[in-house]
């Protein structure tokens, strides 16, 4: 049968879709709410019309062939699309849904006061704040901006930089008892150095031009959140963007001992809907950008 509009058949791609994203056909048929049998018999007899194997079943295992491999990524796209096409079909309402996504240390060091602040400013808009890893490769299609440490892989997306982040020492000025102060980097091996599980603290002062470093009081933290936390509190001094801590340097919470920075190994990405953004989706871009663009220029 030659494919065409008329005799897509939509509800088996569909069902083909879910099976290849789980590679398991009962898991796939419980998302879909049809039984195991009505879905294998749809991914069956669209191999059948095809002429293909979508699927390799030896060994009790499922696993995509060469052609499933290239139908998952097609049908995924289109289902991708349709759905963002369902999704705008009154884009320019203030009224509505904006999904946001973003790794939980950006979230949470910066961006989560920016998203507040739009908020009350547009007190209409139903904001959702979706948790994303680092270096993700495929954003949700029900996503309208995300923020990305690294750039995904999409051909369906816009993908901007945003900024890429520059780290310096910084404390609590209560650290600093008395009137002492710090003059020197390697002054900075007086006190507990904060670092998440990167520790970027070897990197920094090879870049200040010591390569060599006595044993040094390290306090380890598993995410860069912990970190803020405790330096912020007093616990010791921590590498840290201005972007991030820009409240706290304005408010004299914390003090930048040194203008050494050191640049991050990924930038922070943008990355919205291919096609013209909502009116919502647009003012928070706007928003997002006037509210640091300020502070990365300082850097």
């Amino acid at each position: 049968m030659k494919l065409n509009r008329r005799n897509l058949p939509l509800n088996a791609m569909r069902a083909f879709e879910m099976a290849a994203r789980h590679c398991h056909m009962r898991r796939a048929a419980e998302e879909l709410g049809v039984t195991h049998g009505a879905l294998s018999r749809q991914v069956k007899q669209l191999e059948e019309l095809l002429g293909v194997s979508l699927f390799d079943r030896s060994h009790n295992r499922l696993s995509l062939t060469h052609a499933g491999q290239r139908l998952q990524q097609s049908v995924q796209q289109a289902l991708d699309l349709m759905t963002t096409g369902a999704l705008y079909l009154d884009p320019d309402s203030m009224n509505g849904d904006l999904t946001l996504a973003a790794t939980p240390s950006a979230a949470s060091a910066w961006l989560l006061d920016i998203i507040g602040r739009f908020a009350q400013q547009y007190p209409e808009i139903n904001i959702q704040l979706r948790s994303i890893p680092p270096r993700i490769k495929h954003i949700d299609s029900q996503v309208d901006v995300a923020v990305c440490y690294g750039a995904p892989e999409s051909s369906t997306r816009n993908i901007t930089a945003l900024f890429r982040e520059r780290y310096v020492p910084v404390c609590n000025p209560k650290l600093l008892t008395g009137n002492r102060q710090i003059r020197q980097p390697l002054e900075l091996l007086d006190y507990p150095l904060l670092c998440d599980r990167h520790n970027n603290w070897p990197r920094w002062f090879q870049a200040a031009g010591f390569a060599e470093l006595p044993p040094y009081k390290q306090l380890l933290l598993e995410e860069s959140f912990l970190v803020l936390d405790a330096v912020k509190a007093g616990y010791g001094i921590a590498l840290a963007d201005r972007v991030e801590v820009h409240r706290e340097l304005n408010n004299g919470q914390l003090i930048a001992l040194f203008e050494e920075s050191l640049s991050a190994a990924e930038e922070y990405y943008l990355v919205t809907q291919q096609q013209t953004p909502s009116l919502r989706s647009q003012l928070f871009i706007d928003f997002l950008r006037q509210a640091i663009e300020p502070i990365v220029a300082m850097e």
